[in-house]
């Protein structure tokens, strides 16, 4: 029974961090990671090698750093200036407060930010927040993707190791 449980938590923690690369309120990643990390300090996980470890933490930390820059980059790419890059990123803060606001936070940060910059400029406003918006979806698909390496690592581990093994 406590090799369930183990199994529950760790699967548990690996799906809120897939929930937290959707919602940028929960650290979807590292949340992911410390779960495959929990499986590999407890007694069902002991013989998955470090590297594999290693590897996902590599990939949580360039996930944060994608995270981190995404925004900056997309909006300066879609003709943005810095105010919009500090408009998304406060839009993206605020948007944790308001229901469903991590969805418009970033793009109405950005296009604020970007008529405050240059307020006769609405269209490269709105170019600018839609570069935000692209970014938040391809900051969730690339959390996405780096969680469901994890997801997978730990369910082909324990259906190679676990279930052959009992």
């Amino acid at each position: 029974m406590p090799d369930l449980i183990w199994i529950i938590l760790i699967f548990i923690l690996i799906l809120i961090g897939i929930i937290g690369s959707v919602l940028p309120a929960l650290p979807g990643t590292p949340i992911a990671f410390i779960g495959l990390l929990v499986y590999k300090l407890c007694p069902l996980g002991e013989n998955l090698s470090w590297w594999w470890i290693s590897f996902c933490a590599i990939l949580t930390i360039l996930g944060m750093v994608i995270n981190y820059f995404m925004p900056i980059l997309t909006v300066k790419k879609f003709g943005g200036s810095k105010y919009g890059a500090i408009g998304a990123t406060i839009g993206t803060l605020i948007g944790f407060i308001v229901p469903y606001g991590f969805l418009y936070g970033p793009f109405l940060g950005a296009f604020v930010g970007e008529l405050i910059y240059d307020f006769m400029n609405k269209r490269g406003a709105l170019k600018a927040s839609l570069g935000a918006l692209l970014s938040y979806f391809l900051c969730m698909g690339v959390n996405i993707i780096i969680c469901g390496i994890m997801m997978t690592i730990f369910i082909i581990h324990l259906t190679f190791t676990y279930f052959n093994v009992n």
